[in-house]
């Protein structure tokens, strides 16, 4: 752990602490300024919509600009952004601010992370990356909790203002690293003058070839597992609150972040290994069996015991297969290319984040909302179907 590899971290946590922070309650935002529940879950759907788009050329452009001024920019932006939450009078505003978001959010993520896989040599990926996956996940807990908390005590613009605030603090951050991601790029650079083993090299013409120049092909299947655990965890993000204020539970929402974010840090460090050591698929049949677990705690929950419960098996099932998509997407990519990597790991990511609180919106306005979390189960029994299609079409085909 050099200092650098430690201030990329600490700018991860920031900006998606403050990432989170507004995620979680775009939906009810958006209900105060006139927007309906359908439209409520495509606002909230939007910055990932965005982020899907703009990622790929994100990633391709990490792997060959100087990233502390990259991560600068999309930073700018999204303290702009949240700027923009701040004052949004109307959905069109909110909107707009959401765009300017998405774009932010995806080059940034994949700035920070190709900057990341720069400094870890490939045989530790898996470690590195779990390490990683271990910061942004709890920025993704305690974000939507500390959200919550400051919410109900001094409304939804005091929020926005602290996600600003985190914004500068990752920018002063990425300021102090000392590599700027050049070691990546001579190696790049070197590695071309011998043989090219990057697939985009040797692409030629075709959908392939244009597919390969700008994402990582061989990456697409598990960004798509990915997407369908991304989904769930998403959809319960944006709607937990909503759906237990509906069902007048006895619970105590703003707890569910703070223990998923416990649970997950004890499991990154028990299973810090087995990230190396284990194959995709064995992650992706736990995790599936854990997914169907938290939201079935979260079907039945009547109290905070079960909230618990799910929050637990939420860790053990997103959290842990974050960590193990984005190093499964690195080692596919390939060294010196961990920027179209991790660039097509998150548009796996993106598009969860994007139709987890539009199918949300969606079972929220169908659905009574006791049947909100059942629903989402279906989304276990895909991934694997996904993963096994995948793997067949790989033994035929080589």
């Amino acid at each position: 752990m050099t200092s650098s590899i430690l201030l990329i971290m600490g700018a991860g946590f920031f900006y998606m602490s403050g990432t989170m922070m507004g995620t979680t309650l775009i939906v009810g935002y958006a209900h105060t300024l006139g927007a309906g529940g359908e439209l409520a879950g495509i606002l909230a759907g939007m910055m990932n919509i965005v982020s899907l788009f703009c990622r790929p050329w994100a990633g391709r452009f990490s792997d060959r600009a100087p990233l502390r001024r990259f991560s600068a920019g999309a930073l700018l932006l999204l303290a702009a952004a949240n700027a923009g939450y701040m004052v949004a009078s109307n959905p069109v505003t909110l909107l707009v601010a959401r765009i300017a978001n998405g774009v932010g959010f995806s080059c940034l993520s994949v700035c920070l992370a190709a900057w990341l896989t720069s400094l870890i040599p490939l045989a530790h990926i898996g470690k590195g990356m779990g390490y990683y996956g271990m910061v942004n996940a709890l920025a993704m807990a305690l974000g939507p909790a500390a959200g919550i908390r400051l919410r109900a005590a001094f409304g939804y613009r005091a929020v926005f203002a602290v996600a600003v605030a985190e914004m500068v603090a990752a920018l002063a951050l990425t300021a102090c690293v000392r590599s700027d991601g050049t070691r990546r790029a001579t190696s790049s650079k070197a590695r071309a003058a011998s043989v090219p083993s990057d697939p985009s090299e040797r692409a030629g013409a075709g959908v392939r070839g244009f597919l390969e120049r700008v994402i990582s092909v061989r990456v697409l299947p598990v960004a798509l597992v990915f997407m369908l655990f991304a989904i769930p965890y998403c959809a319960t993000q944006s709607y937990i609150v909503t759906i237990v204020e509906a069902r007048r539970l006895p619970v105590d929402v703003g707890l569910f972040f703070p223990l998923y974010a416990a649970a997950l840090l004890v499991l990154r460090i028990v299973m810090r290994n087995l990230f190396d050591a284990r194959p995709f698929g064995w992650f992706l049949w736990l995790c599936a069996a854990c997914m169907i677990l938290s939201l079935g705690a979260l079907s039945v929950m009547r109290g905070d015991g079960l909230m618990a419960v799910a929050a637990v098996f939420m860790a053990a099932s997103y959290g842990v297969m974050s960590s193990v998509s984005q190093s499964s997407a690195v080692r596919l990519a390939g060294a010196g290319h961990g920027g179209r990597g991790n660039g097509t790991y998150y548009i796996g990511l993106d598009l969860g984040m994007a139709l987890g609180p539009i199918i949300g919106g969606l079972l929220h306005a169908r659905l009574d909302a006791a049947w909100f979390f059942p629903a989402l189960m279906v989304t276990m029994p895909m991934a694997v179907i996904v993963y096994e299609m995948m793997r067949t079409f790989h033994h035929r085909h080589g």
